[in-house]
């Protein structure tokens, strides 16, 4: 039976395969002798203050390191065991709003929805940055 709490821990799930670049069932970049899943491997890194160790290797020196220790953060706190301490969807977006205000993503940003024409070929973008002025 599907919860909030519960959805909010799959959310933590991808975010995890996002910014790990791993797979939710066989962490290739785990010692050989580990045997969990995704979410063990980043909660026993967590657990000896390593958790940035988890992050994908492509990803780090872009300028968002930061960033991605920040996702990765809350993207634990999703997956917490205890389904009290999970955090609700409305502050995972509060989080993850918060990072993108840095990137002048704003409420006002311009949000397009699908047509009620049936076009398959109208714009259907979800959410788009203001560009920022002076850059």
């Amino acid at each position: 039976m599907a919860t909030p709490k519960g959805d909010v821990y799959s959310f933590g799930v991808v975010l995890l395969e996002l910014v790990t670049g791993e797979k939710p069932t066989n962490v290739a970049n785990a010692p050989e002798s580990f045997k969990g899943n995704l979410v063990e491997w980043v909660m026993h890194l967590s657990s000896n203050a390593q958790l940035q160790d988890a992050i994908d290797k492509s990803l780090i020196g872009k300028g968002s390191d930061s960033e991605l220790l920040q996702a990765l953060s809350i993207a634990r706190k999703c997956v917490s065991s205890t389904p009290k301490e999970r955090p609700t969807m409305l502050e995972v977006y509060q989080f993850l709003r918060a990072i993108g205000e840095r990137y002048d993503f704003t409420t006002e940003d311009e949000i397009f929805m699908p047509s009620d024409s049936g076009d398959v070929n109208y714009l259907q973008e979800l959410i788009v940055a203001q560009e920022t002025k002076g850059k």
